[in-house]
């Protein structure tokens, strides 16, 4: 690596500390960047990231469990706090869930009712009477997956029962909330964030770095089994995320820091980690 790219890394690791204990998966990055323009983009990409570590993960908790309480305005006997996953497979929802319990004990709502099903609380909707929802998640994308929930519930719950729903997430995309805020009664989400790329330049620049990055994942392999690398060329339904935790990466965030082999079907040395069935060869 060039004396001008480590002059910037150690820039980068005072804003971006989560970097300092990645130095040798960055350096594999950038060695795969032929150009100093490609270079460029992942810096400027880095600079902008945000990486929630467990300790602030612990801070948005005890905010969401705060809403949940204090300010969604519902009734412990009625509330129910639900995950976003339809079925058994782990997914970020049930992670939140897990640790949002102790939470909301600690602070007075012991007994609230959750589920890490979604459709189990559909059913506890139209049986037992909890019809005030509130839907909980790590991360919002493009909005796709959250409108499904929606539309299923709409299809499922019974007409003569009157419901409440609302939400609140820890991280998204502005432009995904703003496909789902209207489904429901209120939408919370304490870090709202913008397109990597294209919420940040203009004009021919944007262009120019839509090239690039167009460039760069030329450089993954484009199928591993059934997943084929153009459904998450810059993120996931194009979400162009610059966000993580310490928990599964989301599909959303730019698969140059995340896409496990390479053109030539070489495992990669990545910044990020998705687990994610399919993508191992």
């Amino acid at each position: 690596m060039k004396k001008n790219d480590y002059n910037r890394l150690f820039k980068l690791f005072p804003k971006q500390s989560w970097l300092v204990e990645k130095e040798e998966e960055l350096k594999e990055l950038l060695s795969s960047c032929k150009k100093q323009e490609y270079k460029n983009l992942i810096f400027e990409l880095l600079e902008d990231f945000s990486f929630v570590n467990d300790t602030l993960f612990k801070t948005y908790l005890n905010l969401m469990a705060d809403y949940i309480i204090n300010d969604s305005g519902f009734d412990i006997n009625t509330t129910q706090i639900v995950g976003m996953s339809m079925d058994s497979s782990p997914d970020s929802s049930q992670w939140v869930i897990q640790l949002l319990k102790p939470i909301l004990t600690k602070k007075g709502w012991n007994n609230v009712k959750m589920s890490n099903n979604f459709t189990k609380g559909v059913r506890l909707l139209n049986k037992e009477g909890f019809n005030q929802i509130i839907l909980v998640d790590e991360f919002i994308g493009s909005g796709q997956s959250v409108i499904g929930r929606i539309e299923h519930l709409q299809r499922t719950i019974k007409p003569d029962i009157k419901h409440e729903i609302k939400a609140c997430f820890i991280a998204g995309m502005e432009h995904g909330i703003n496909n789902v805020i209207n489904h429901f009664d209120e939408f919370k989400c304490f870090l709202p964030l913008k397109k990597g790329i294209t919420d940040k330049y203009l004009g021919s620049k944007l262009v120019e770095e839509l090239k690039t990055m167009d460039i760069l994942e030329t450089g993954l392999l484009p199928q591993i089994n059934d997943k084929g690398l153009s459904e998450y060329k810059l993120g996931y339904n194009k979400a162009e995320t610059l966000y993580s935790s310490e928990g599964n990466t989301p599909n959303s965030v730019f698969p140059i820091f995340w896409w496990p082999y390479d053109s030539k079907e070489n495992s990669r040395n990545t910044l990020l980690i998705r687990n994610e069935e399919g993508l191992g060869l």
